[in-house]
């Protein structure tokens, strides 16, 4: 049985993200169009809606992938859409992003993979630092033995993996997930959903975690947030939206 993660074991007093009646439009189509939201340190909240509702344009936001049209966006108490090109991508060494797709180099080895990020942004110049960085990675998601292999060579769940642990190497407060555990089976799922909940143990980082995955959701959140036409609809814990009243929020639970 999975057991829900309880929030009252975090030290969670200070928000490291701050939003206020966000808005986003698309060719007149208004996608996000009163979000308010914080985050708290070292909390995990996972974001559930319809397909096509805006959760992955709300967390581009957060980076400054997607500018807003209106509102406040704060993270570590700076407004994004105020950040020059610099300090924007000083935010994204400190903000993870898992990508739905992995994202992987394919002409690349996992080490080189995991090289990358280290060496654009000139973090730990000095080569044994940058193997040491690496290896203690791979090692947080127990695929050292994948190092040198390629891509093709992983199965999706280690490509995933491989995704968490390049993200990991610059170790980010925030981390932000796309669609975790989407295209993989079951029990991969659940690997990757325990993943989730060790790295907050370990490096009390802050998350959001896109899925549709109840399971990865009960395991991995402290809070729950349901997206309906541009707004938050219900907030809670996993247990108090299944038993809630609205049978809105209560049909996401139906398929449990």
């Amino acid at each position: 049985m999975i057991a829900e993660n309880n929030i009252s074991n975090l030290s969670i007093k200070e928000s490291v993200i701050e939003i206020k009646n966000l808005k986003k439009a698309f060719n007149g189509n208004t996608i996000l169009k009163d979000i308010n939201l914080n985050v708290k340190k070292s909390e995990n909240v996972v974001v559930l809606g319809k397909s096509g509702i805006g959760k992955s344009v709300l967390i581009k936001c957060i980076i400054g992938l997607i500018q807003q049209d209106s509102g406040s966006l704060k993270v570590f108490g700076k407004e994004v859409s105020e950040m020059n090109k610099k300090e924007l991508n000083t935010l994204r060494t400190k903000v993870g992003f898992i990508f739905q797709g992995n994202a992987l180099y394919d002409s690349m080895t996992v080490r080189e993979n995991l090289e990358f990020p280290l060496r654009r942004n000139k973090i730990h110049k000095n080569s044994i630092d940058i193997e040491g960085l690496i290896v203690e990675a791979l090692e947080s998601v127990n695929l050292l033995d994948a190092i040198d292999k390629m891509p093709s060579e992983l199965s999706g769940g280690m490509k995933k993996r491989i995704g968490v642990a390049r993200t990991l190497i610059l170790k980010p407060e925030i981390i932000l997930y796309d669609e975790p555990t989407t295209g993989l089976d079951p029990l991969t799922s659940r690997e990757i959903s325990n993943l989730i909940l060790e790295i907050q143990t370990k490096s009390k980082a802050s998350s959001i975690i896109i899925t549709h995955d109840l399971n990865c959701a009960k395991l991995a959140s402290n809070r729950m947030l349901i997206l309906h036409s541009g707004e938050f609809y219900a907030e809670g814990s996993f247990n108090e939206l299944k038993n809630s009243d609205d049978e809105f929020v209560r049909a996401f639970f139906k398929t449990e």
